[in-house]
C-alpha cells in the first residue's frame, strides 16, 4: 500500500514537473521569436511604444534592444 502510494506521488510529481518545463520552455521560445521579431523592425518602427505595443515586448527591452544593435 506504500508502494503504491509513493508510486502515485512520484507520477504526479513527474507529471507536474514536466508540464511546469514545457511551459517555460514555450515561454521562452514564444519570448525569443518576439525579440527577433522586434530586432528585424527596429529601423522600421522608431516609436518604442508602439512597437513595444506590437511585440509584446516592454519599453526598457527594446530600448536594450536598439543600444545591442
Amino acid at each position: 500500500d506504500v508502494d503504491l502510494k509513493q508510486t502515485r506521488f512520484y507520477q504526479e510529481v513527474f507529471t507536474e514537473g514536466k508540464q511546469e518545463g514545457f511551459e517555460e520552455g514555450h515561454e521562452e521560445g514564444d519570448k525569443s521569436a518576439r525579440l527577433r521579431i522586434a530586432h528585424s523592425l527596429l529601423d522600421i518602427i522608431q516609436d518604442d511604444r508602439v512597437l513595444a505595443q506590437h511585440t509584446g515586448l516592454t519599453e526598457l527591452e527594446i530600448q536594450q534592444l536598439r543600444k545591442e544593435k
